[in-house]
């Protein structure tokens, strides 16, 4: 077996292997309601103009749908180039297109790293609280699935569905998402915020992971940023990025001795955290962080630096892009 064939991610920042990028393909987003302020305001209201319908972008703003699936194109050769396997999700069926559609219609497969999640050997099919994005895990799941049944230690498991409720990203839950979830060794950091994930969706990750010696830190947020890895990443042992205004409390034990590089909230919003190492000595971050990418750098983390606002401009980011199937222990 090559290196970049297996299946089991262990650590944020080990040597990535394979990964699954996203596609602009299909990209249409669901009408406007208040749970969608984490888009920017020409989007919002280009969403209010579309009324009920969803607001397909390859139409609707064909030059910025050109641009983004480019420079999804452009992050897959990047991985290419430096030895990682890389896989993309094909289109939806017109049948997947219309699952959930009575809750929140429209689908994205841009951010596969938000509906489901790798950690050790057990694939992660989590929810996300946007209905028209749950989708999402059935191409997905296509492409991991012929990994998983060739490893006999590999576990798939499917998170119970949401309670319905409306509007579909209220209610109960229970609510998981990728983007909250932050993996150091046997320690797993999970964000919590009323825009994503909830307690319900911490508390499910506790029973199913803990038996298998996983400790699970919750760390709430005020939930001006949508994930987690908005405000955080771990990019080299003992070296994370941090924007800390967005945290309720301190950092949990295991990263408390850590070397932090402070953030300021224009750099978080930048998505200085929301990028991807490639492995301890090289971190994907998005163009313009000047003083990030210096910061890095001091500390022996070469900086990648990556065009990706067109990406960005949706609401995500270089990880978010990024689902890890493969990293080194």
């Amino acid at each position: 077996m090559s290196q970049s064939e297996g299946f089991g991610a262990y650590t944020d920042f080990g040597r990535l292997r394979t990964a699954i990028v996203g596609s602009a393909q299909g990209l249409a987003l669901p009408p406007f309601n208040p749970t969608l302020h984490h888009y920017n305001d020409e989007v919002q209201a280009a969403l209010k103009a579309s009324g009920d319908q969803p607001l397909d972008i390859a139409k609707a703003m064909p030059e910025r749908w050109e641009k983004t699936a480019e420079q999804l194109d452009n992050l897959a050769a990047l991985y290419e180039a430096n030895g990682i396997k890389v896989h993309r999700p094909r289109p939806y069926s017109d049948e997947e297109r219309q699952y959930l559609a009575e809750a929140q219609p429209g689908a994205s497969l841009l951010y596969p790293a938000d509906p489901v999640y790798t950690v050790g050997k057990h694939y992660l099919e989590v929810n996300i609280r946007r209905a028209y994005r749950r989708k999402e895990v059935f191409p997905l799941r296509e492409i991991v699935a012929p990994l998983l049944a060739a490893d006999p230690e590999a576990h798939h498991v499917i998170m119970p569905a949401v309670q319905p409720f409306a509007p579909s990203s209220d209610g109960p839950g229970p609510y998981l998402e990728g983007g909250d979830i932050i993996c150091y060794q046997n320690h797993l950091f999970v964000g919590e915020s009323d825009i994503a994930t909830n307690r319900a969706g911490t508390d499910w990750l506790i029973d199913y992971i803990t038996p298998f010696g996983y400790q699970v830190h919750p760390m709430p947020m005020d939930g001006t940023i949508l994930h987690l890895l908005g405000t955080m990443v771990l990019v080299a042992e003992g070296v994370l990025l941090l924007y800390r205004d967005e945290r309720k409390e301190p950092l949990p034990a295991p990263l408390a001795d850590w070397d932090v590089i402070e953030l300021t909230e224009q750099e978080a919003r930048a998505y200085a955290t929301v990028g991807v190492s490639l492995d301890e000595k090289r971190y994907v971050i998005p163009a313009g962080l000047g003083r990030v990418c210096d910061e890095l750098a001091k500390r022996g983390v070469e900086p990648i630096e990556i065009a990706y606002d067109y990406v960005s401009y949706w609401g995500g980011c270089v990880s978010c892009s990024t689902h890890a199937i493969l990293r080194d222990p």
